[in-house]
This record gives structure tokens, sequence and C-alpha cells, in this order.
């Protein structure tokens, strides 16, 4: 259920005359988590992403990633998402799955939380109201979570929208992906790098499709 992936763990070195590393040694220079609810229905139709990604730092403001970065990262959610089968809902409330996509500014260690509280609090995180419905006190993953979260990460949940609602029902969470590594000195490259992981947390979840 749980997956590591460390992309062939080579050690790059910046040669004084190279602007940017080799993009052809950076290979592990990231790595790749993904969960799942095994007992999760992948095969539903539609899905919402939500439309910004939120910066989990120590800001009391809500803050969020901008720019031509989030924006690829975000495309990438979305054709992943459709070209397993998934079509993009016009909202959130019309959608089966909801997907939040959060980029860790610090480190933070958890563990063996059985529901991710950990977040709330924090400005501007993606809390059970924002996908509405009657919770009865948020969200809950349907397994063990034991792991940090580091600096220069993001972080992505897929919750059922269409679960049981109703005062002690909770949201499940049915797929998490964490991302991280992004430090190689250039913005352009971090970004490409942060694309690639993401479709590859989608080639380590084949469970995930519609089709």
């Amino acid at each position: 259920m749980k997956k590591l992936i460390p992309i062939l763990l080579a050690v790059f070195a910046l040669a004084s005359c190279e602007k940017d590393p080799d993009m052809g040694k950076l290979d592990d220079n990231y790595l790749v988590y993904t969960n799942h609810d095994e007992k999760a229905d992948f095969k539903v139709p539609t899905f919402f992403l939500a439309p910004q990604i939120l910066v989990i730092s120590d800001s009391k403001e809500p803050e969020y990633l901008e720019g031509e970065g989030a924006e690829q990262i975000l495309a990438a959610y979305t054709e992943n998402m459709e070209a397993r089968g998934y079509t993009a809902a016009a909202d959130k409330e019309s959608a089966d799955l909801g997907i939040q996509v959060s980029y860790i500014a610090s480190t933070y260690y958890f563990t063996s939380y059985a529901q991710p509280e950990w977040w709330w609090g924090y400005p501007g995180y993606w809390g059970p109201n924002y996908w509405g419905g009657t919770w009865g006190g948020g969200w809950y993953y349907p397994y063990a979570v034991t792991y940090s979260y580091s600096t220069n990460s993001f972080l992505t949940e897929m919750v059922n929208l269409q679960a049981e609602q109703g005062e002690s029902k909770k949201l499940p969470i049915v797929w998490t992906s964490y991302l991280t590594g992004f430090d190689t000195g250039s913005k352009a490259i971090n970004r490409t790098l942060a694309v690639e992981a993401v479709n590859q947390s989608f080639a380590q979840s084949p469970y995930l499709t519609n089709k």
C-alpha cells in the first residue's frame, strides 16, 4: 500500500563553469511517496482541483504559491487525472473527488496520527468546510500515518466528496502523495522536477483510474 520511490539515488555536483546543474544528473534529486485506501472506489467520473497551492509555513496570514511554477504543477494534476479517465467538475459541489495541494515551507514531524488535524488552525488551510457538507469534525486517513514533512515539499490529499454525510461522519482521504527533494539552486529546474514528481506519483498509483 505504501510506496517510496528514490529516483536512482545519484549525487550531482556543480562544475565551476556551469550556471545550472545538468538535468541528466538530477534523476534522484527527489522522492515520491504515495499511499491510498485499499477499500476506496476510484472508478468515479469527476474531480475538482483546489485552484491554489496553499503554503504551509509559520506565517499568521494565508499564503499561496503563485506564478508559472504553481500553474504548471496544478496543470500536471489535471492532465494526469484526465488521462486516467476523470473529468474536471465545474465546482466542488458536483465533484466525486476533491484534490488539494499544499507546499511545505517549513519542516514538520508527525507520528502515528489517525486523523490529520495537525494542519487545522494554519492560516488558509483547506479545512473541511471548504469541501462543504456537515462532516462532524473534518476528515480522516483510513490508514496509519508516520513520517515527516520537510522544507520545499508538496503534500497532496484526495478526498472522497461523495462519502456518507452526518454528524458523526468524517470525510475520508483516499489518496495522498508527498513530493520532496527539490533543492537544486535553480527555480526553473526545481519547477521541472516538481512536475516530473507529480507525474511519477500517478505512475506509481495504477489503481487511480476511471478507465
